[in-house]
């Protein structure tokens, strides 16, 4: 199916659907810890949304941050049953294009690492934390490509 609309939202923003769809991309999303990512979007200036829609329904959501190493991606997720369509691609494309000049990274787990380098970013491991799972740091080095509107 083809995206028809890619949108930014404000940092405020974000229906229920959107909230269930960018739980997939928090690690552990019991309501405690949803709220605690609702409050930091909320709070936290350099914060924004954005969502992919078909016929008017979220099918991905996503978000990031401005920070001084130039623009964070933080969450990004698909819904159940529109996996390997695009549409996270499309996000991070949106993203990129939205802040052309500055670098794009992200920081992921293992099982997202293959996502980050087919979208052109190198990725690289970083030092272990006690208590978590390996984690990597992905920077955007080649151009995302077109969304798939």
């Amino acid at each position: 199916m083809t995206l028809d609309a890619i949108r930014f939202l404000p940092p405020t923003a974000g229906d229920g659907t959107f909230w269930r769809i960018l739980a997939a991309a928090v690690g552990d999303p019991t309501i405690e810890k949803m709220a605690q990512v609702r409050a930091t979007y909320r709070d936290e200036p350099g914060r924004g949304l954005i969502e992919a829609t078909i016929g008017g329904v979220q099918v991905a959501a996503g978000g990031f941050r401005q920070d001084q190493e130039g623009v964070e991606i933080t969450h990004i997720a698909v819904a159940p049953g529109h996996h390997n369509s695009g549409y996270g691609r499309a996000l991070i494309g949106a993203i990129c294009r939205a802040h052309p000049g500055l670098p794009i990274h992200a920081e992921t787990h293992p099982g997202a690492t293959g996502f980050y380098l087919r979208l052109g970013f190198a990725v690289q491991a970083l030092p272990p934390k006690a208590g978590w799972e390996p984690r990597f740091r992905c920077l955007q080095i080649a151009d995302v490509g077109p969304a798939p509107l």
